[in-house]
């Protein structure tokens, strides 16, 4: 991870619900708006995209702008998970696939987002977790209903905490920082995190399996001796090899054969199968 500034301050963001406490939490109200509140705030201000928004989104009616839903957090105003929800609608790729509205989203969720960093922080930096929940948004199923700011807090934590995070490669991105136009100054520590830290533009398969793989270890459908398997021979069909010679090289270094480790394999993969289900039945 790049060791440069930020792309995005987001220590002092609106109050929202967190991943894994009470909706609420006491002593939030007069956080100071971060940069790219106040920037995306702007921004819609001036387009008057809210507008055009609650005709498509009802959810989003009980507010007159992202600024007074920045409000009703501080509120404890329930009907911001709505607004959350609809926002989400608007954002997803399957919905109304609005980069704006998956940026208001990330504006709502960002003292969400600071409570996963501070869990995080031997590993990731605030705005890696921001992104991810920006990512989440595209992602996500435009029904996410009023669930949707837990959900999109827990996706963010389970994909920064799975065993192969590091696996997946980057690509080519624009920051939140670019998106709200936000400017840094160049850092001189490093290159800019823009190059680093991103937005995927289409969605990995590496990290579904990831995701499937450290739920299936938490319910007890496989052990973390399979995962750690499972995930080397990935890694070793992501370097180039066939699927035989990952399997053949797997099982000389862990001194067994070839055959085994198919065995293995296949047995892991057919519990993930049956698994499967009650898997995606559980993140809906």
């Amino acid at each position: 991870m790049s060791a440069s500034r930020p792309a995005y301050e987001l220590t002092h963001g609106p109050t929202c619900p967190p991943a894994t406490e009470a909706p609420w939490s006491e002593g939030q109200n007069n956080r100071a708006q971060s940069a790219l509140a106040t920037s995306v705030v702007s921004s819609l201000h001036r387009s008057e995209k809210w507008a055009q928004w609650q005709q498509a989104e009802p959810r989003l009616v009980g507010f007159d702008s992202l600024e007074e839903a920045l409000e009703g957090w501080r509120r404890r105003d329930n009907r911001c998970y709505q607004v959350v929800a609809g926002l989400t609608a608007l954002g997803s790729r399957r919905g109304g696939d609005d980069d704006d509205a998956a940026l208001a989203v990330a504006v709502l969720l960002e003292d969400g987002v600071n409570r996963v960093a501070t869990t995080l922080t031997d590993v990731w930096e605030t705005d890696d977790v921001n992104t991810t929940v920006w990512e989440e948004v595209k992602a996500a199923e435009p029904q996410l209903g009023s669930q949707a700011a837990r959900y999109l807090l827990q996706r963010a934590r389970q994909r920064l905490s799975r065993p192969a995070a590091g696996m997946v490669a980057r690509v080519n991105t624009t920051s939140l920082d670019a998106r709200a136009g936000i400017q840094d100054a160049p850092s001189e520590a490093g290159p800019d995190r823009d190059l680093l830290m991103a937005v995927p533009a289409v969605e990995d398969p590496v990290e579904d399996l990831t995701d499937l793989l450290t739920w299936a270890t938490g319910v007890g459908v496989i052990g973390s001796e399979d995962v750690d398997l499972l995930l080397e021979l990935l890694a070793e069909e992501n370097g180039g090899l066939a699927r035989e010679e990952a399997q053949r090289l797997v099982g000389e270094r862990h001194g067994v054969a070839m055959r085994t480790i198919r065995r293995r394999r296949d047995r892991a993969a057919a519990r993930l199968r049956d698994a499967a289900p009650r898997y995606l039945a559980e993140i809906a």
